[in-house]
């Protein structure tokens, strides 16, 4: 008993001999030491021994007819055939077998914990590479649709009038740019043209001073408008002609708004076509309206770029200029941003109206600009602000519940919810932005 072990072979129920309580062989004696009379005396006891500890170990194993424990009598028969000494080393013996095992679920459960984690992870990497192929897919289109533009103009050549659209209300000549489309209006400071989406998408590039083109927005914005029953697209995409001292080597044309309704519309588009190949777009899908600003300048490019996104309002950051953020504090702030993106992908949402503790990218980007942290910290690399930003969401992490208050982001209503999910998730930061300027 001391030693931890129950030898075999016991005689089970046999209770012990009173002489077993004369015995006077000492604690541990091997059971050849004691007289062959009282031989049997042990072996009653290591019954009742063997009887205890089943119970225990059926308790253990959670049994339901062993969840009472071990009967009252078999504990006093076992403590009066061993004694005070015995007793006690068997109670040892019980209480250390039981912590081990309570210690072996713990690591257990922190595996488990560990396991969940690293498989999030790998979760988020995999959207993110998800993403990525989307943009790719995207991309891939241009160039099919670059081969049927090219298809639609050899039929155009040949005369072919199945090829042509049929446009209402307009001029029975209209003039036809080839990248443009069919202009409606002429207003002298601006011309309005009806024009291919995939054809605007593919050729004109993206204004170098614009916001950066998101998947994730362009995808949300395709998914609202496959639901709507309102056809054709709102507004209208902006393009700038530069002049050729501005153009030199570069673009003619730059897109300078509607990169995103571009985007939704070569997603849309090509699901559209995948599920009915020989069918045609939905009415209005297949024409934009376009604005096109001719001989202009670059200061002038940024200036249309600036008064539209103040009517629609852009992000501070965005803004070309001295009203906006200078290069290379951008690319600080971008790479950083986008890279704790891919670290909590799913923490991020492409609406800049999302709830706690959800976050925007381009919210968390002028955030950071107009908080002035990375002038202020003397950042000159991305990794030095996310690592920044990594910091702050740990030293967040240790705020107990009962110290987080509504703020700006949450209301009293919302914080539990809020607080369970940004735990669940290790992600703070997103709860509110007092954290960009506390070291101030």
């Amino acid at each position: 008993v001391s030693s931890g072990r129950i030898a075999g072979g016991l005689v089970p129920g046999h209770l012990p001999s009173p002489s077993l309580r004369a015995w006077p062989a000492p604690v541990g004696a091997p059971l050849a030491a004691c007289p062959r009379k009282d031989r049997q005396g042990v072996l009653g006891a290591n019954a009742v021994l063997e009887r205890f500890v089943a119970s225990v170990q059926g308790i253990t194993a959670g049994l339901q007819d062993a969840m009472q424990g071990p009967a009252k009598g078999d504990i006093k028969q076992l403590q009066k055939a061993l004694g005070d000494s015995e007793f006690e080393a068997v109670k040892d013996l019980l209480s250390k077998l039981m912590s081990q095992q309570r210690k072996e679920i713990n690591e257990l459960k922190k595996q488990s914990a560990a396991d969940a984690k690293k498989l999030q992870r790998e979760l988020n990497g995999y959207s993110n590479k998800v993403r990525d192929l989307e943009f790719q897919l995207i991309m891939a289109a241009n160039e099919v649709t670059d081969l049927e533009e090219q298809v639609a103009d050899f039929k155009y050549e040949l005369g072919d009038e199945e090829g042509t659209v049929q446009l209402r209300g307009r001029p029975a000549n209209p003039e036809v740019h080839p990248v443009f489309g069919t202009l409606i209006s002429d207003f002298g400071y601006k011309k309005v043209y009806a024009a291919d989406p995939a054809t605007i998408y593919s050729k004109v590039p993206i204004y170098k001073k614009q916001r950066t083109f998101r998947t994730e927005r362009a995808s949300a914005m395709a998914e609202a408008k496959a639901k709507m029953g309102v056809s054709g697209w709102p507004g209208t995409i902006t393009v700038v002609e530069l002049n050729q001292e501005e153009a030199m080597d570069g673009p003619t044309f730059v897109l300078v708004d509607g990169q995103h309704r571009l985007g939704a519309y070569t997603i849309l588009s090509r699901r559209l076509k995948s599920r009915n190949p020989g069918s045609p777009l939905p009415s209005g899908m297949g024409e934009m309206l376009v604005e096109v600003y001719p001989q202009a300048t670059d200061e002038m490019a940024a200036e249309v770029f600036t008064e539209i996104n103040k009517a629609e309002p852009c992000k501070l950051v965005d803004l070309p200029g001295a009203a906006g953020a200078p290069p290379e504090v951008r690319a600080v702030i971008d790479g950083a941003a986008e890279d704790l993106r891919r670290m909590h992908a799913n923490m991020f949402r492409p609406s800049e109206k999302c709830r706690t503790p959800h976050m925007n990218i381009d919210n968390l980007r002028d955030e950071l600009w107009q908080s002035g942290v990375v002038t202020r910290m003397g950042f000159t690399g991305s990794d030095q602000l996310l690592n920044w930003m990594v910091e702050k969401n740990a030293g967040l992490s240790e705020i107990p519940d009962e110290e987080w208050k509504p703020k700006r982001r949450t209301r009293a209503s919302t914080l539990k919810n809020a607080l369970t999910k940004a735990r669940a998730n290790e992600f703070y930061l997103g709860l509110e932005w007092d954290w960009i300027n506390d070291d101030v």
